[in-house]
């Protein structure tokens, strides 16, 4: 992964993050051109993974080669090309819609320089290329605390290597007037760290629950073993994606050793949009019994639903107003509903935490990511069956759908272990079918000790429960929304992408309902689907459709 600084002819050589839309045929020629150019390369898609967007090949190159490279891509893309450098010694080259067909910009933090032929390209790398301070060797890496011995420190670093390939710079400069964040690989990897922490609890979720290994027919589910999760510990890692890109990714890269790790690549901006409505979740379902889990006003019931719809708009579209801004648009700050931080007299895991909202649904956006590499579903070989409710869909749509149900699971699950203060939290689940109920208390008291811990332990569940729906929940309206505004703005390509998960929505949703009414309350001996649920959500969905009709319409411009 450590690239070459110099080939056998004395010229500096660079690593290169060719960007190409595999459903334009743009794989395809670039593939062709770097075979022509006898330049070696790898595809970060993972073998056998119906990754989104674009494939990105990668590989080393003399500078001399990838402006050759370039030269002989830009009228085989639809779009004009952009060229950034990301490091001391990184190039991505990308398709980008903002670009006249044709044309090559190289992109820089403060101005864009138009490269009108191969030399004006080649003069226009030099100068970054030679100005950028050395990476320290390794990159720093937000450190794994569950599973600190067996992490790669390889990986680790790749991870933060790839958050600058995958910058945006309009993004950064929105969000980061100083520009700092691209020149401090601390203070890169320091943005990852709490995905990375609940990576460590999808893992340490996956190894206490007992599995079927994704054979549905197993009769006897058992556990992974900590060997098992040792291994993906070892070979998984996590990023935040600098950038507006509303689709999270897989990216594989082969290890030192010989092993196969995978890298998951998080969208931001998804991830804050989602929590900000689920945070709002409980007023739009307005079911009974959720107020406790929602905002103070907006759940509270004392604004009608006109009013709870115009408070939320502000801040959806102010997400969605920054989405794909233009080349060196001023951008105003997102207007979060949700506090972004703890407010007085909150505590975590409470009906106010609004940590717990942020963890709940990127835990969701990791593990749908993180569940085809659990199952082995990379790397080509017997692909394990897949669940016996997808039967009848798409094969695409049933790996999809597959992926998003284990993940509602392996979500709850980790959201519950993190409600520890000293360490994972265990709930006893004998102790609460036995001393969890709503009449009078124990007259001993060891028996109202039991009945306390039983009241403390379910709410922490259910509360988990909630948040893990919820967080499912506003993830497809996310999208939705999100496949709204791409075909607004005539990006048919992302709007597809972004159709078809949302196509899942009913699937999930109907395996979501089956949990909360079957599997868990025979498993915590709680009960956990609430009356009127299903009516709730379908006016959640009629919310969506006010924003795809209403909302999303008024923040495209005709001109676009």
């Amino acid at each position: 992964m450590t690239p070459t600084a110099f080939g056998a002819d004395g010229e500096a050589r660079v690593v290169f993050y060719l960007f190409a839309a595999s459903d334009r045929k743009e794989a395809d020629a670039a593939r062709d051109v770097l075979r022509r150019a006898d330049v070696t390369y790898v595809d970060l898609r993972p073998l056998g993974a119906n990754a989104p967007g674009d494939d990105v090949l990668t590989g080393t190159a003399t500078t001399t080669a990838l402006v050759n490279i370039v030269t002989a891509l830009r009228h085989l893309f639809r779009y004009g090309i952009a060229v950034r450098v990301t490091g001391p010694t990184d190039v991505v080259v990308q398709s980008d819609s903002r670009i006249g067909h044709g044309q090559v910009v190289v992109r820089g933090p403060r101005h864009d320089v138009l490269a009108e032929d191969a030399g004006a390209l080649r003069s226009a790398l030099d100068g970054p290329l030679t100005q950028m301070v050395p990476d320290p060797a390794p990159l720093p890496y937000p450190p794994s605390v569950l599973f600190h011995g067996y992490q790669s420190a390889e990986l680790a670093a790749e991870a933060t290597r790839l958050a600058r390939v995958f910058t945006d710079p309009d993004f950064i400069s929105g969000a980061d007037p100083t520009g700092t964040v691209l020149d401090d690989p601390e203070m890169l990897a320091d943005v990852s760290s709490r995905p990375r922490n609940l990576l460590d609890l999808l893992l340490l979720a996956y190894g206490l629950s007992r599995t079927d290994g994704g054979d549905h027919r197993v009769r006897d589910p058992r556990l992974p073993g900590p060997d098992a999760v040792r291994r993906v510990a070892a070979t998984v890692e996590v990023f935040v994606q600098p950038s507006t890109d509303p689709e999270s990714r897989v990216l594989a890269r082969s290890l030192a050793d010989g092993r196969q790790g995978f890298v998951i690549g998080l969208p931001p901006r998804v991830a804050e949009l989602m929590a900000n409505i689920s945070w709002a979740l409980p007023a739009l379902l307005a079911i009974p019994g959720t107020e406790a889990f929602g905002t103070s006003e907006l759940a509270s019931g004392t604004t009608d639903g006109g009013r709870r719809w115009a408070d939320i708009d502000a801040t959806v579209a102010s997400y969605l107003r920054s989405w794909r801004p233009p080349r060196a648009a001023t951008l105003l700050p997102p207007r979060p509903l949700i506090p972004m931080a703890m407010p007085q007299d909150e505590s975590r895991y409470g009906p106010g935490d609004p940590y717990m909202v942020f963890d709940a649904c990127t835990l969701f956006l990791i593990a749908r990511e993180l569940t085809p590499i659990l199952e082995g579903r990379y790397g080509g070989g017997a692909e394990p069956p897949l669940a016996p409710f997808t039967a009848g869909l798409p094969r695409e749509m049933r790996l999809g759908t597959h992926a998003d149900c284990a993940a509602y699971v392996h979500t709850m699950n980790a959201l519950i272990l993190g409600a520890g203060e000293d360490g994972p939290f265990v709930p006893d689940f004998d102790n609460i079918r036995r001393y969890f109920h709503h009449g009078r208390p124990g007259r001993l008291r060891r028996t109202r000790q039991r009945e306390e811990r039983a009241r403390r332990e379910a709410g922490v569940v259910l509360a988990c429960l909630n948040r893990t729906t919820e967080a499912v929940l506003s993830y497809y309206a996310v999208v939705d929304m999100l496949a709204a505004l791409a075909r607004a703005r005539r990006d048919g390509d992302l709007a597809r992408r972004l159709e078809a998960i949302g196509g899942r929505r009913e699937a999930v949703c109907r395996y979501m309902l089956w949990v909360k009414e079957h599997a868990l309350p025979e498993d915590w001996g709680l009960r956990t689907r609430l009356v009127g649920e299903e009516d709730g959500w379908e006016r959640a969905w009629e919310y969506v459709r006010h924003v795809q009709r209403h909302l999303v319409p008024s923040l495209v411009d005709p001109s676009d």
